[in-house]
């Protein structure tokens, strides 16, 4: 299978691995995404002073697949290995790679040579005859697609499938829960050993140290992600209740006194981890000319987006 022209609609670490493999084989592909630049929650916040990993904070490469795409990463400058150290002082071993000097560095790598429109936040598909036409939230129409792929957290894929194949059914009814993220760079260090802790929380089971990965500076930064329960419960609360409840929480966990914070921010992430995942690498209807793609369909982890998005990307070039 190997029709003229894709429209990939996402450029997470999923559309951007399927568009790769679509263009490597000679495809036409345009991409398309919301966001000013490509990395969906493999982002970086940047601000003078500071930076935070606020979405992915780190990945592991187990997949050979993967683990080929990381180590050209690695090669070209653009991923380290983090180690840092627990409660009690315990260092990492196992490779835990950041992208430098931000998460998001690896996402901006692989959209390299790539054609990708952002922002451009697509509300809605229509087939005419043989070809899709894409429309975004300022009325723009892109037309002409043969094939479409949805590289988008499940229920925002389901949304745009529906009315248009029976995959959209299956897309929405993965769970996909929000996680607030609060970050935080303080005037001076703040006083204790650890670089990150995850623990069973019920309001914030991670905490980390963003300045403790390779090549970052700046202030002392620190990324907090609240629990999915407690994100739920407060999805639709004040950022600055949400930044107050979990800097409190984060000096509790640290049992110290926190300096004063020069820069606090937020992000809320609707999307940010599959509860379920579907079990399928992805969702593919080659009669509607359609598929949906991304780390829901295998695993909450950065490497199962670059699995599904990849795999789909060779099935429908046919290698």
């Amino acid at each position: 299978m190997n029709p003229g022209r894709f429209a990939v609609i996402g450029a997470g670490l999923a559309g951007l691995a399927c568009a790769r493999r679509l263009a490597e084989a000679g495809c036409a592909v345009k991409v398309f995404d919301k966001g000013r630049v490509a990395g969906g929650r493999m982002a970086t916040r940047r601000a003078e002073l500071a930076a935070w990993d606020h979405g992915a904070q780190y990945f592991t490469a187990r997949d050979p697949g993967f683990q080929g795409l990381v180590e050209q990463a690695r090669t070209a400058g653009q991923v380290e290995k983090w180690r840092p150290r627990w409660p009690g002082g315990e260092q990492e071993e196992r490779d835990l790679w950041v992208g430098v000097p931000g998460v998001s560095a690896l996402p901006r790598w692989m959209a390299s040579g790539l054609d990708i429109v952002s922002p451009a936040r697509i509300l809605s598909l229509a087939r005419q005859g043989s070809t899709w036409t894409l429309t975004d939230d300022r009325g723009t129409h892109f037309d002409g697609f043969d094939f479409v792929v949805l590289a988008l957290p499940a229920p925002q894929a389901g949304t745009l499938a529906d009315g248009h194949t029976d995959l959209a059914r299956v897309a929405s009814s993965v769970k996909m829960d929000p996680c607030w993220a609060v970050m935080a760079a303080f005037e001076r260090r703040v006083e204790t050993e650890l670089d990150a802790d995850w623990s069973p929380d019920p309001m914030l089971p991670w905490l980390a140290r963003n300045s403790s990965k390779p090549r970052r500076s700046g202030l002392d930064a620190w990324v907090l992600h609240a629990d999915s329960a407690w994100s739920r419960e407060h999805l639709e609360d004040d950022a600055a209740a949400v930044q107050s409840a979990l800097l409190k929480r984060l000096a509790g966990r640290l049992s110290v006194v926190l300096p004063a914070a020069t820069i606090v921010e937020t992000h809320r992430w609707r999307y940010a981890r599959v509860a379920a995942p579907l079990g399928e690498a992805y969702l593919l209807d080659r009669a509607a000319a359609i598929a949906c793609c991304g780390d829901w369909c295998l695993d909450a982890r950065v490497e199962a987006a670059f699995m599904s998005g990849d795999r789909l990307g060779t099935e429908l070039v046919g290698t």
